[in-house]
């Protein structure tokens, strides 16, 4: 496991969220929010077919009032 460092999606916001995740994983996208991974496609988010994803659900460090969804494909 390692520790990615993702950068808040708030527009002015430069805090990083942090999670730990597997090594040869890729972020997809990040959501302003709390976002299902169901819901995805509803914002407009394709996922290749096959690809196995998990959802990281993070708060800013810098604003906590800023949550925020990043999707990771492993």
């Amino acid at each position: 496991m390692v520790r990615v460092r993702v950068q808040c999606p708030f527009e002015g916001c430069a805090g990083m969220g942090t999670f730990e995740t597997d090594p040869d994983s890729e972020v997809v996208t990040r959501e302003k929010g709390h976002v299902e991974l169901d819901k995805f496609q509803k914002v407009g988010k394709q996922l290749l077919s096959g690809t196995i994803v998990k959802e990281e659900h993070l708060r800013c460090p810098d604003d906590e009032a800023h949550r925020f969804t990043v999707l990771v494909e492993l």
